[in-house]
């Protein structure tokens, strides 16, 4: 029994001692490989859309390199979710209340041009809402939530079908981000549905 107690006792700590290192966890967006050590990220190439999450311990800064540089970016010291955008596009995006959907039905001329115009306020900044709605410019670190196990898909990565629950068996936290070119592609293709 006592054997029984000391493997169990053993794994635990070394489970707590593994996850109490990770303090934050960054979305690196990109353009071409994305390679990660600890702070230091390297990005190769500058073709096609990626993006890489890493775990940080108490970093205080990431040191980039790209093919244009060497870029230092500070890292604040509050534990999250953080977003750092490497492409040379503003990223934009927003948490999404899962089940709030049109649910089928059919949306009127009138919430279509709602939503034409509030994606076109995004795209600018000027309807951002603390906490729920994100402008990211080329070469900034922005802090998404509190939530490190929070669901964030990026630019040009779709948003399952199915999510598993969070860790309480609540629905996940989630956030979608796209390029400020996305959004405008969408705008064009909304504007043709329009009357």
């Amino acid at each position: 029994m006592k054997k029984l107690c000391l493997i169990v006792f053993t794994a635990l700590a070394t489970l707590t001692a593994c996850n109490n290192g990770v303090k934050k966890k960054v979305m690196i967006l990109g353009k071409g490989d994305i390679s990660a050590d600890g702070g230091n990220i390297t990005l190769k190439g500058t073709t096609g859309s990626s993006d890489k999450t890493i775990d940080l311990g108490d970093e205080a800064n990431l040191e980039v390199t790209m093919p244009s540089g060497k870029n230092s970016i500070a890292v604040p010291k509050e534990d999250g979710f953080y977003i750092l955008n490497l492409r040379t596009d503003t990223i934009v995006g927003s948490q999404q209340n899962i089940g709030s959907d049109l649910g089928g039905r059919t949306i009127t001329q009138e919430e279509l041009k709602v939503k034409i115009d509030s994606l076109t306020q995004l795209t600018t900044g000027a309807n951002l809402k603390a906490g729920q709605s994100y402008l990211i410019l080329p070469n900034q670190l922005i802090k998404i939530t509190d939530n490190k196990g929070a669901k964030v898909f990026g630019p040009f990565t779709k948003i399952p079908g199915s999510l598993d629950a969070d860790e309480n068996g609540k629905a996940p936290e989630l956030y979608k981000f796209y390029t400020n070119t996305e959004i405008r592609e969408l705008i064009v293709n909304l504007k043709k549905m329009t009357i």
